[in-house]
């Protein structure tokens, strides 16, 4: 799949406008960046959720321009000055032939806040699908930022209790603008949604505290990077979960202390939490065995970065994960450490 950043989709724009403003086939008059068109895009290229997943969110905002107050150097996102339809299209079903039969239907909402949508409010944007050709159109308001459609998958299609190891999944694709001035999209951009396989390596798994073994070597590999993770007790644990997502591991702990929790007006008792987050620097997904290794980072009190890695192999048999790794941070690093975990 092609992969474009924002540096190249810019490249793109100038380009294009570059070609509309030449006066001759020698003269092109230069433009500054305020005579650019507003580019709608895709804020990512691909995500991917297990089998059993119902819905998957697809975010569409503005690319970022010139900050005119200065105060952003990296640039600002300006919001359009009058609503715009986009037309998107699904394509490219893989372990599948009809959209219809995992693609049900969907929905098109922007954040007014952290507590509140668009579809709270009652507001419509003018959300069409068409699950017979995968082809609808939305409204991108003016005066927002980003939007998110949101696609009802049949949870049941692909969750067979099989390893698979073929690829499942779709393309979507915005394929055109109207309405707005100076308004365009990126049309070359594609989102790739994948299927991922939870009788592989893929999903939830969960590692028992209670065992003395388990729960030492746990604290002797995350313990080096975190030194919450080094003191804990087996009793300050309520659970300990693993995740292999799309494109990160994501290790949990669960305490048993808890917190007051205040969201949107609600007040509610939760239990602490500490969680570490790597992306995937290489991990093996079409096999029971193969490598993995992450790559993570920590934020140190005078805002510097530092970063750590761990490298290694796993095998899961049935519904069990054996992962042995290596850490490394700080010019520190754990001896090859074995974890064991369920599903």
């Amino acid at each position: 799949m092609k992969k474009l950043t924002k540096i190249s989709i810019i490249v793109w724009v100038i380009t294009l406008t570059v070609a509309c403003t030449q006066r001759n086939k020698d003269v092109v008059e230069p433009l500054s960046l305020d005579d650019l068109p507003q580019v709608i895009i895709l804020d990512d290229e691909g995500d991917g959720d297990v089998e059993d997943s119902d819905e998957v969110g697809i975010k569409l905002t503005l690319l970022e321009r010139v900050d005119p107050s200065g105060e952003n150097i990296a640039g600002t996102i300006i919001p359009l000055k009058q609503d715009v339809t986009l037309s998107f299209e699904i394509t490219d079903p893989e372990g599948f032939t009809t959209l219809s039969d995992y693609i049900l239907e969907g929905e098109a909402f922007y954040e007014i806040d952290d507590c509140t949508t668009s579809d709270d409010e009652g507001e419509d944007l003018d959300f069409n699908y068409d699950a017979s050709t995968g082809k609808g159109s939305v409204t991108f308001p003016a005066g927002v930022e980003e939007i998110e459609i949101a696609f009802t998958l049949d949870e049941t299609l692909f969750d067979d209790g099989i390893f698979n190891t073929d690829d499942r999944g779709f393309i979507f694709k915005i394929t055109g603008t109207t309405g707005g001035k100076d308004v365009v999209a990126n049309t070359d951009q594609e989102f790739e949604y994948d299927v991922l396989d939870d009788e592989g390596i893929f999903g939830e798994w969960v590692l028992d505290h209670n065992d003395a073994t388990a729960f030492a070597n746990f604290k002797t590999l995350f313990g080096l990077v975190d030194e919450d993770i080094a003191t804990l007790n087996a009793v300050d644990v309520d659970e300990i979960i693993v995740e292999f997502k799309y494109d990160e591991l994501s290790v949990l702990v669960v305490l048993t202390e808890t917190e007051s929790v205040t969201e949107c007006g609600d007040t509610e008792i939760e239990n602490k939490e500490i969680e570490l987050e790597m992306d995937y620097d290489e991990l093996t997904d079409d096999a029971l065995t193969g490598e993995a290794s992450f790559e993570g980072e920590i934020e140190n009190d005078n805002e510097s970065i530092e970063e750590y890695e761990y490298s290694g192999e796993f095998t899961i048999t049935g519904s069990t994960l054996s992962l042995t790794l290596e850490g490394e941070y700080d010019d520190e690093a754990t001896p090859e450490t074995t974890l064991t975990l369920t599903k």
